[in-house]
């Protein structure tokens, strides 16, 4: 009988006791060795089932061999041992989540600072609206993080649509769901069901503002520069404070050939907004056209300074190029048509 127990405690000598086997499974998961930390982890629970700090990492060395499955009930098992142990509230999130677990995720996400995490198992569940809030923030804090942009990306997208959705089930044939479709005909380039739209939310709410603007590209993407001047125009008169109206309905008066107009309109969106390279560029054109070289010069050198590449820019060397011809300056206007060529090289970015 003596010799039995001492057969006995010479086994459990050897098997080592429920803190050695979890410290081993430390050592190997440090070193790299996920299969047999699993298994050093696996003893220490056995050999202590009340211990939540074991079951806690058996689950992390799951995760760690991307076994997220079997990560869950170990990870939920610490958790119930221990309901503070708040550090196991993340990587049961994840796993549950891997497993498409999304609502369950997200109850464990919301334990945790990680909106990273939150928001995507908020937009996998459905919650949009908190799925961008939560995202946005984590895309602010790490702007370079490719799957945050990503994910921020999908669910601004997904809560769009459904926006759209409902305001054209719930409000059809109103001025802003006439609007609605309207935006979504022109990103299509469907021009003449844009116009239709734009104008019917027109006639029913002429102060609709940005639906004249809207309504202006339109016209504009299609060459209709009589039209856009006029839709510009009616958006710069609701809205005199707004730089891009402004420099629309600019840009329409140069193209109707009318440079004066065209240049007050251009040079009142520079002061609404300045240094704007496109109001720029525009500004150079109506000064170039009104005769008052100078001040195109300076414009289109301006531009240069802030784009130096690109097409705006290699388009205000070719302007500077006709000035100094004009004006015999035969080495600068040599020197700008070089850039220019340059920049129009195919394949090459100017």
């Amino acid at each position: 009988m003596i010799h039995a127990l001492a057969l006995y405690l010479a086994i459990q000598a050897a098997a080592g006791s429920a803190p050695q086997h979890q410290e081993a499974g430390l050592a190997a998961l440090k070193a790299g060795n996920k299969d047999a930390a699993i298994e050093e982890f696996k003893k220490a629970t056995e050999l202590d089932p009340k211990n939540s700090q074991s079951f806690f990492d058996l689950g992390v060395a799951y995760i760690q061999s991307k076994d997220y499955g079997s990560a869950i009930a170990p990870l939920k098992k610490a958790l119930e041992l221990d309901p503070n142990l708040s550090a196991a509230h993340q990587p049961l999130g994840y796993a549950l989540m891997a497993q498409g677990y999304f609502q369950d995720a997200v109850t464990q996400l919301r334990e945790t600072n990680d909106k990273g995490g939150l928001g995507i198992a908020q937009l996998e569940a459905g919650d949009l609206p908190n799925a961008v809030q939560n995202l946005q923030s984590a895309a602010a804090a790490q702007p370079n993080n490719p799957d945050l942009l990503y994910y921020l990306a999908r669910a601004c997208g997904l809560l769009s649509k459904q926006l759209y959705d409902l305001l054209l089930t719930s409000y059809p044939n109103t001025p802003r769901a006439n609007e609605a479709l309207a935006d979504n005909y022109a990103a299509l380039r469907q021009s003449q069901q844009a116009e239709d739209h734009y104008q019917a939310a027109l006639r029913e709410r002429p102060d609709l503002r940005g639906a004249s603007l809207a309504l202006g590209q339109v016209y504009a993407s299609a060459n209709m520069w009589k039209q856009a001047e006029d839709a510009f125009r009616a958006e710069a008169k609701l809205q005199p404070g707004n730089a891009e109206a402004a420099y629309r309905l600019g840009s329409a008066l140069l193209q109707n050939g009318n440079p004066g107009e065209a240049r007050i309109e251009l040079e009142r969106a520079n002061r609404l907004q300045p240094d704007m390279p496109e109001t720029l560029y525009s500004l150079g054109k109506a000064d170039s056209q009104t005769g008052d070289n100078a001040a195109a010069e300076n414009a289109w050198k301006r531009v240069i300074e802030l784009e130096k590449t690109g097409d705006l820019a290699a388009q205000a060397h070719f302007g500077l190029s006709g000035i100094y011809r004009k004006q015999g300056r035969i080495e600068d206007a040599a020197r700008e048509l070089k850039q220019f060529q340059e920049a129009r090289q195919p394949g090459k970015q100017p």
